[in-house]
Parts: C-alpha cells; sequence; structure tokens
C-alpha cells in the first residue's frame, strides 16, 4: 500500500516524508538501492536495528564506483543515523523520563512548549535549561546551530518527527524556532520531549546527497580513488602549457632533465621533490610532519600555478581550496592573498578581517536579472510544493481514519474499477456502508439521511471551521458535535410552554438524536476492518446491493487504501517536476554569484560549503583543486568536494596528526571510517611525498614526537639556536599530580581538572613577568570544558591581564605553533580511562605545537600505564629528568634556583629573584632593585642615590641622581 517517496530538495520540505511509510527500505545487498535510501533517520531505522556494513578498503582498491560509493554513503548515513538510534534504545528500554542533560551523544530537554500558539511556517520552542546549566551561553555554543536536525516526541521517543532550526535569535531565552514534520499533529501536543544529536546533520545530508548523484561518468579522480592505480600522469592541462618560469628560469616541467636543482628553489631536498611532484601530477600527496612546512611548500606550488597558468591566461576556471574548517581556510587563503588579491571565499564563517572583504556578493541588478530569466521557475516551484502538501495533508487525513470519505476522492478508483456508477453522491455512499442498520421509532436512518435537510444544514455547519472537509463527508466528531448540538436545543426546548408545533418540533430532534447516535456506533463498530487484510468475499460482484455489510465495508477500506497509494504516486509525479524546478531554481541561487566568480584565480570553502553548492561548483568546472589539512577530513567529503571537472588534485596534510572524526566510534574503528582518503592512498601505495626536516620545535621539543612518531625527521640547524625559557629551569617539563578530574554536562558530557587549570594559569602569569607577552604563550586543553574553565579563569580576577593569552583545544591548535605552550591532559582516576588521549594522532599535535618552552600538567602515570607512546614519552622525559612533581623555578640573571612550584600557590612565593640587581647604571651607580627580569636595559629605572655631579665652584649636587640638575644643566 505505502510507497517510499523520493527525497525532497527543497530547503527542508524533503523531511516532511511519513516515517512510517519507509516500510519498502529493506537491506538490500544491490549497490544501486542506496539511492533510494532517504536521506534522514526514520523510524524502521530505529526500531529494526543497524543494518549489515561493509569496511572501507583500507588496503586495496574498489571494484568499481557502485561499490564505493555504496559503500560510503551507509557507512556515513550509519555514523549519524546509530547516535539516535542507540541513546532511543536505551530510553525505550527503560521506559521512564531521562533528566540528564545529555544522554550518551544527544541533548535531552523535557517539558518543551510550542511558544507561538498561532500557525505560522516556523515553529518557536521554548525549552527549560538543564539545571548544571542555568548560565550556559547557547549563542556560543555548538548546540541548535541553523540546519540541526532534532527528534521531537509525546510519548519518550516511542514515535517521534522530526525539525531543523531555522532561527535561533532568542536562543539565550530558551527559544528556538524550528521547521516541523508533521506540523498539524505537534502543535496539539502539551509537551513535547526533544533530542539534539550532538553531530550536526547538514554536512552529512549534504554529502549523502552528492552520493546519491554520482555516477561512473562523473566521478572525479576514479583512477585513483577507486582503482588504485598507482602510475601517476600529468595534469590534462599542461598537454600544451608545460613550459613554465620559476624563478627567473624558464623550462618544461614534464621534462625530469630540465629541472633546476633544489638550492635554487631554496628547499631541502624533500621539500623540492613534492614541489615538482605536486605541479606535475594530477594526483599529489604532501605529507608534512610538524613544522616542516607543508603550507610553505602549498603556497609556492600556488604561487607558481597563479604565475605560469593564470596570469598568462592559459587557465580561465578558478584553483580551488578546501579544507574542513573555516580556521584552516583562514589561515591558507591568508597566505594566498599576499600572492593574489584575485580570490573569493564562500560560506559566512570566515574570521580573518582580510577575507571577510572577498565573500562574493550579489548586486540588486543581477538579482533582478535571474528573477527575469528564472521566475517561471520558482513560480512552479511553488505550485508544485503546493500540490504537493495537499496530497500529504489527503494522505495523512485519511491515514486517520476518523470517519467516511467524501465520494469524490474515491471516484478515480471507482471508475479505474468500472464502479462509477455505483453511488450517484457521498450520501449515498454512507447509506450503502450502513445497510441493515436498525430503525429508530420505526425510521430508517438511511432513509433519514437522504430526505432530513436538517442533517444536512447542521453537519455543513459544524463541518464549517474543520480543516479536514475536504477529506472526510461525516467524521466521528462532527456527528459528536451535531449530537451536542441537538441536545442543547432539546434543554432549552424543556423550558418553553407546550404547544403542538414544540411537541413536533422536540420529537424530530429526539428522533434525529437518536438517529445519529446508532449511525456513530455502527461506524465506530466498522472503523476496526481499516486496518484488516481480510478479503471481499465475490469481490467482482457487479451489483453493489448484492454484498454483505462486513463485505462492503471492505471493499470500502479498500478502495480508500488504493486512493493511499494513487495519492503517492501523484507525489511521485510532483516530485518529479519539482526536481526539474529545483534545479532551475539551484541555477537561480547559484547564477547570481557564478559570473563575478568564475574569471577569479581562487576560490575557497569548506567541505560542507563545497557539498552544499554542488551545483556553483559544477559550473565552476575547477580544474584545480587544493585539499589543505587533508588527512583530517572523511573521505566522502573530499569526494564531495570535487567535481567531474577537476584534472588535478593536490592533497596536504599528515596522517598521523589529527584524523577524521567520526560520531560513532564503531563505524570508525571496526568499518574504518575514519580512515581518510589521504592514509588510505598511502597504504594503497599510491606515490606520495614526505616532508622530513622540521623548522619549529627546539631539540628537546622535537624529541617527544622523533623518533617515537616520525622515525625519518631530523631537525634544521635553526632550531639548535633557540634561547632557553627564562625563568625556569627547563625547556621541556611534566608536572605530575594525583588530582582527580571532574565530569562537566554543560559542554559535551566533557571533563575539567581544576588544580592543573589554576596550575597553568599560575605559570603563565608566572612567565609574563620574566618578560614574556601574552601572544608568546598558547594554554591548550585535550577538553573542551577544560578550554572554557582556563577561559574564565584568566578573564576573572587576580589574571585579568593574562586576557589576551591563546586559550585553546588540541584539536583546534592544528596547524599553528607559538613559542611556549602549556598542555593540560586533564583526565587522571582510578580507572584507568584516558579517552580519547590514548589516540596517537591527538598525542601528536599536542606534543609538537611548542618552539622554545613545553611544560605540561597532568598524570602521566596513568597515561603510561594506559597507552604505548605515553609510555614513550615518559621514558623520554625521565631520561632528561624532566618530569615530576615540581617544577623548579630558577633566576635567569642568577643562573640560581629560587624554589619550586607544585602548586598554583607556589608561583606566588618565588616570583621574583631576592639578590639585588647591582648592574651598573649609566650614572655609574648600581641598580639597587632586587633582581629583575624586565627592562635590562635599565631605561625606566630611576637611580635614588645622591648626585655626584658638582658645580663649577666644586659644591656637590644635593638632589638624586635621577633628578635633572639645573645649575649643571645650565652651564652645559
Amino acid at each position: 500500500m505505502r510507497e517510499k517517496k523520493k527525497d525532497y530538495t527543497l530547503k527542508y520540505k524533503w523531511l516532511e516524508n511519513d516515517l512510517s511509510n519507509s516500510s519498502k527500505l529493506k537491506s538490500v545487498s544491490n549497490f544501486h538501492d542506496y539511492r533510494r535510501i532517504p536521506l534522514y533517520p526514520t523510524l524502521e531505522d530505529i526500531t529494526k536495528g543497524p543494518p549489515s556494513l561493509c569496511a572501507n578498503h583500507v588496503d586495496r582498491p574498489y571494484k568499481n564506483c557502485d561499490e564505493y560509493l555504496n559503500n560510503f554513503f551507509r557507512l556515513m548515513r550509519e555514523d549519524f543515523v546509530s547516535v539516535i538510534r542507540d541513546t532511543l534504545k536505551t530510553i525505550n528500554a527503560n521506559r521512564r523520563r531521562v533528566f540528564e542533560p545529555q544522554i550518551d551523544k544527544l541533548w535531552h530537554y523535557s517539558n518543551v512548549k510550542i511558544a507561538n500558539k498561532k500557525k505560522s511556517v516556523t515553529m518557536y520552542l521554548q525549552f527549560d535549561t538543564p539545571s548544571k546549566a542555568k548560565k550556559f551561553n547557547y549563542e556560543d555554543s555548538k548546540r541548535f546551530k541553523n540546519g540541526a536536525l532534532l527528534l521531537l516526541s509525546k510519548d519518550l521517543f516511542s514515535t517521534f518527527s522530526l525539525g531543523i532550526v531555522t532561527n535561533t535569535f532568542r536562543l539565550n531565552k530558551g527559544i528556538v524556532g524550528v521547521d516541523v514534520v508533521d506540523f498539524e499533529d505537534v502543535h496539539k501536543w502539551s509537551s513535547i520531549d526533544l533530542l539534539e544529536p550532538d553531530v550536526f546533520y547538514e554536512p552529512y545530508r549534504y554529502v549523502l546527497a552528492v552520493f546519491q548523484d554520482l555516477y561512473e561518468t562523473n566521478f572525479p579522480m576514479k583512477n585513483y580513488i577507486i582503482h588504485g592505480i598507482k602510475e601517476i600522469a600529468y595534469p590534462s592541462y599542461l598537454k600544451d602549457n608545460s613550459v613554465y618560469t620559476i624563478n627567473g628560469i624558464t623550462f618544461d616541467i614534464l621534462q625530469n632533465d630540465q629541472w633546476p636543482s633544489a638550492e635554487i628553489f631554496n628547499m631541502d631536498i624533500n621539500q623540492y621533490q613534492a614541489f615538482k611532484g605536486a605541479i606535475t601530477k594530477e594526483f599529489t600527496m604532501i605529507q608534512g610532519p610538524p613544522g616542516t612546512g607543508k603550507t610553505y611548500i602549498g603556497l609556492e606550488i600556488v604561487k607558481v600555478i597563479i604565475e605560469n597558468m593564470y596570469d598568462t591566461k592559459k587557465l580561465n576556471h578558478p584553483i580551488m581550496v578546501v579544507c574542513m574548517t573555516n580556521h584552516a581556510l583562514d589561515q591558507f587563503l591568508d597566505g594566498i592573498w599576499k600572492i593574489t588579491r584575485n580570490i573569493k571565499i564562500f560560506g559566512p564563517g570566515t574570521k580573518s578581517d582580510i577575507l571577510v572583504n572577498y565573500i562574493p556578493t550579489v548586486s540588486v541588478a543581477r538579482k533582478d536579472e535571474c528573477a527575469k530569466i528564472y521566475g517561471d521557475s520558482i513560480r512552479d516551484i511553488k505550485a508544485s510544493m503546493q500540490k504537493e502538501n495537499e496530497h500529504l495533508i489527503n494522505i495523512k487525513e485519511v491515514d486517520r481514519n476518523e470517519g467516511i470519505v467524501n465520494l469524490s476522492l474515491l471516484m478515480k478508483v471507482l471508475n479505474e474499477n468500472g464502479l462509477n456508477t455505483w453511488f450517484e453522491n457521498s450520501y449515498d455512499l454512507l447509506a450503502w456502508l450502513l445497510h441493515d442498520i436498525s430503525f429508530v421509532n420505526g425510521i430508517n436512518p438511511i432513509d433519514f439521511i437522504k430526505k432530513e435537510k436538517l442533517l444536512s444544514t447542521r453537519l455543513s455547519k459544524v463541518n464549517k471551521n474543520e480543516a479536514n472537509t475536504k477529506v472526510y463527508f461525516i467524521t466521528l466528531k462532527s456527528i459528536k458535535l451535531y449530537c451536542t448540538q441537538v441536545q442543547c436545543q432539546l434543554n432549552d426546548m424543556s423550558h418553553d410552554s407546550v404547544t403542538d408545533d414544540n411537541v413536533s418540533q422536540k420529537n424530530d430532534l429526539e428522533n434525529a438524536l437518536k438517529i445519529m447516535k446508532t449511525i456513530k456506533d455502527d461506524i465506530v463498530k466498522h472503523l476496526k476492518l481499516f486496518k484488516s487484510k481480510s478479503s471481499v468475499i465475490n469481490e467482482n460482484q457487479n451489483n453493489r446491493d448484492l454484498f454483505g455489510k462486513r463485505d462492503r465495508w471492505l471493499l470500502y477500506y479498500n478502495w480508500v487504501r488504493l486512493y493511499i497509494t494513487n495519492e503517492y504516486n501523484n507525489i511521485e509525479n510532483v516530485q518529479d517536476t519539482t526536481s526539474q524546478c529545483t534545479r532551475d531554481m539551484n541555477k537561480f541561487t547559484s547564477i547570481g554569484v557564478l559570473k563575478p566568480v568564475q574569471n577569479k584565480y581562487v576560490i575557497g570553502m569548506t567541505t560542507t560549503v563545497a557539498a552544499k553548492k554542488r551545483y556553483l561548483l559544477k559550473n565552476l568546472k575547477c580544474p584545480i583543486v587544493i585539499i589543505e589539512e587533508a588527512a583530517e577530513v572523511l573521505e566522502p567529503h573530499i569526494v564531495a568536494s570535487l567535481s567531474e571537472y577537476c584534472e588535478h588534485l593536490i592533497l596536504i596534510g599528515d596522517h598521523k596528526q589529527l584524523c577524521p572524526q567520526t560520531a560513532n566510534h564503531l563505524i570508525g574503528e571496526k568499518y574504518r571510517l575514519s580512515i581518510s582518503l589521504f592514509e588510505r592512498m598511502v597504504n594503497n601505495k599510491i606515490p606520495s611525498y614526505v616532508l622530513a626536516e622540521q623548522h619549529r620545535m627546539r631539540p628537546e621539543i622535537a624529541g617527544l614526537v622523533a623518533p617515537i612518531i616520525y622515525p625519518h625527521l631530523r631537525n634544521h640547524a635553526s632550531v639548535m639556536e633557540r634561547p632557553h625559557v627564562k625563568g625556569v629551569s627547563m625547556n621541556v617539563f611534566c608536572m605530575t599530580h594525583h588530582v582527580h578530574e571532574e565530569k562537566n554536562y554543560v559542554y559535551s558530557c566533557s571533563f575539567v581538572n581544576r588544580a592543573e587549570a589554576k596550575y597553568l594559569v599560575a605559570l603563565a602569569n608566572y612567565l609574563l613577568k620574566q618578560g614574556y607577552y601574552p601572544e608568546d604563550i598558547t594554554i591548550m586543553a585535550m577538553y573542551n570544558a577544560q578550554v572554557v574553565y582556563i577561559s574564565n579563569l584568566i578573564k576573572s580576577p587576580p589574571f585579568e591581564h593574562l586576557a589576551d593569552i591563546r586559550v585553546s583545544s588540541v584539536d583546534g591548535y592544528q596547524g599553528e605553533e607559538n613559542e611556549i605552550v602549556l598542555l593540560s591532559l586533564v583526565r587522571s582516576n582510578n580507572n584507568y580511562n584516558i579517552g580519547f588521549l590514548k589516540t596517537d594522532n591527538i598525542v601528536c599535535v599536542a606534543l609538537s605545537r611548542a618552539r622554545l618552552g613545553f611544560y605540561i600538567a597532568g598524570g602521566l602515570k596513568l597515561l603510561a600505564r594506559t597507552s604505548k607512546l605515553w609510555s614513550s614519552v615518559r621514558k623520554y622525559l625521565n631520561n632528561l629528568n624532566a618530569v615530576g612533581p615540581k617544577l623548579l623555578l630558577k633566576c635567569q640573571i642568577h643562573n640560581k634556583v629560587m624554589g619550586s612550584a607544585s602548586n598554583d600557590l607556589d608561583f606566588n612565593m618565588f616570583t621574583q629573584c631576592q639578590l639585588k640587581c647591582n648592574v651598573k647604571l649609566s650614572c655609574g651607580h648600581l641598580c639597587q632593585k632586587l633582581c629583575h627580569a624586565e627592562d635590562r636595559d635599565h631605561l625606566m629605572v630611576k637611580c635614588l642615590n645622591v648626585c655626584n655631579k658638582k658645580c663649577p665652584r666644586n659644591h656637590q649636587c644635593r638632589k638624586l641622581c635621577y633628578e635633572e640638575c639645573k645649575f649643571i644643566s645650565s652651564l652645559s
């Protein structure tokens, strides 16, 4: 009966598929069937458990495009859906209301109310903030982002409806605007339970949509991504344009013997090979360990391509730079901006003061031009959406089975079965269904219905304000209301004087009341047959009056089911029209920015924006795509960022640093979705280039990752000359402790360690007193809750002067560095549970951000017992005598240990060396101040000794040394 409906593509209309109508979506083995799977979670996804999945081919190629697309589509979809399924399974198993603010990876809000009683396109929901989060700033959090998927339920998620966040203007007041599926139903709910997945749905949605639109004919770079071919061809655009001029030297870059030496390009041999491969191979991977200059090489590649292919007008379509995060995109495009101003960046997420001026805009004239061209498409879309809504409303109303439907709805079914002459009108149909109904005071209810004009008048008045009057001829509700009105009239007449007319009218009303109650009872008795699977005896009987009563109702409901099926088919047809109109609409929304962008040298966007603006990418026809931090991006996100016009793909990253994050750890680990395209290609022996000389970390810091993580990483000569950190005895140190972590529900069930936070803030304060500036110091933490806690500490007394110090999570500091880095490990417990601190990739990033000094606070013993990598780190630090419960504080001037700090209060005791400075001032006196690290040139010091100058008469000056001597000054 119920056919699966196609996926909606207009804004959030795709959500309005009835969840109960996905019964035909079984687990199938045919690869092509993944194109029919809805993008959103359905009720069946929850009730039927996880589907069968195939793991990512991390060390072998795929057979073909269909196998690849099917595999990744299902893995990506299950990564999101499983988060919802697992939590709802827990809730339904307990069958009790859950009060925790977060359940696994979903945020739970109970007792949610509808804030706007008037029906509108957007439903505004009022939620109570969790008791532990009343001071929580929702606008600064990742909750309720525009485009986020929400689950709403009135029965603690035995069933649910879906919604999309569309308005967050009043979020901090506990109000969020949502486009809700089944708006009419949800609007009637008195109280709502709401679940918000901790995973943002919008990137999943767009990537999945792209995968359903990819085929063998338009799959980019399939020779390498799918088939794993190891012989890399040169980009096709170089066929007749391979002569480049680089550093003033002109040569054919495809002729290996014409290439100048690495010294000419001021590169080491590894950088030189990567640079050379990147501009001559159509599929290039550059692995850059920390500090090896992968961004520098990336910018050099862009510079050379622009100078030789764009400045010379040999290429007319832009280079596309893609990153997973806005932060990484800003960093890379800021570098490109120094090469060319001919750039554009898509998406509102840029934080760069420079790049914000390069977001494409559409002029009013351009909008008017597009409106004229695509005005008909827009009107067709609106009309199609209206028709689709009407069909959906009809299906939902009929499926409620609240009465007898209008004959007009069934006429198509009756015509198709040659029964169009059976009934004259809806009254006739009702009378046929009420066959053999009991008489009332000698009156046949059927005759009463046909002849009694009062009934028709009253029912029309009762139904006048009902939304379902187009669907139902008569409903149980209308009958009840009719009976109520008649009873009220009888009650009024009981107070009137008795006359013949009154008696006659009263008898008529009493008979009408009894008849309608009889009709209601008969209808109620047979409504249950709607769900019956019983067949009609002699279904092909041509004489309608020869059917028994039960068969009449069974036959009627068979027509109703056929009508529902026809309505679904109508929706399919309307959606075909809507899909075409949507493609035109996409043109309308994209064409406005296409013209001013298509002549740019470089455009930049995140992977989410690239998948979202699929039509724009197809029309931009970017021949060159550069993915920065490629090893950090899920493979489907990279593929969704490419178009069929990609001739040259450059992946820059390091698969030993941050790896792609999945919502479900099992999907990431067991099914290997967390393996990036970058790493998968390396595992499949696709040629890649590895940078090997680091220019960032002093040798003691580099020793934390080399050779432990990078066996071949070597130090550039410049890092040997790094100065020592002032005020401490070690350039690298881990302060160990036994203070336990605390769980923080407000920030996604994160963790805090207050002792570590206070210690590192006090250390930062101490370092500022040694002459460092806030911009020289970064405080990193492994957990977001710790980041927030430290950020609040440095903005509050007595540490307000530290407010300019950068505080960041480890993953948020990928690709960055600073002179001194302080790291809070956070985890400390008796359960040997260290969470993602056992993930080598994250640890690698954490250990490799500092140039001069690196200081850790954490339970290193616990980590070493749980992780092989941390065990190696601990062993290395022990060999340096750089681990312990106390950090030695040292006077940088006198090279003398002043004391040690095992907690934050200890830093207050040893803020200053107690010896006198005794540096000779320009006046000849010795500085009498206590030893001070700041103002070592003594430009600000006032000498308080008596001035030793004499006047021409040999009189001693009576002023202090720093004061101006007027007499001597006048003589000079």
